[in-house]
């Protein structure tokens, strides 16, 4: 009995250190709030807009609604983004999707569609 004792105080003990040892996971960036900026098609000729994002995240997710100006076939609606360090990926609405960087109180990137269009939002404080 005072061997299995002493064993398990052992375990513990090695898994205390190796948990000590273990390097920090990387701080994901909050998306939380409302972000607001432009859009512009890539090829500028096609178009441009506004685009404005109130967002709540739970984890490396978040959801909210996106209002999208300019576009030829409505863009506004739920969104839903997965984070990944400081890379935000757009997965809804599906033919708004892409990726976008943060920054501190920047995001800014591409979305994909028929016709890629560059992205630059700054949180709204």
């Amino acid at each position: 009995m005072r061997f299995t004792k002493l064993l398990l105080v052992g375990f513990m003990m090695l898994g205390a250190a190796i948990s000590a040892s273990a390097p920090s996971a990387q701080t994901r960036p909050d998306v939380s709030g409302k972000w607001q900026g432009t859009w512009a098609y890539q090829n500028a000729s096609l178009g441009s807009g506004q685009v404005v994002m109130t967002l709540s995240q739970k984890g490396s997710k978040a959801t909210g609604d996106m209002v999208v100006t300019g576009t030829p076939v409505s863009r506004s609606g739920a969104v839903n983004l997965m984070i990944s360090g400081n890379d935000v990926y757009i997965v809804y609405p599906t033919g708004f999707t892409g990726y976008l960087t943060v920054s501190g109180d920047d995001m800014k990137g591409q979305v994909d569609g028929m016709n890629p269009a560059n992205v630059v939002l700054k949180r709204q404080k």
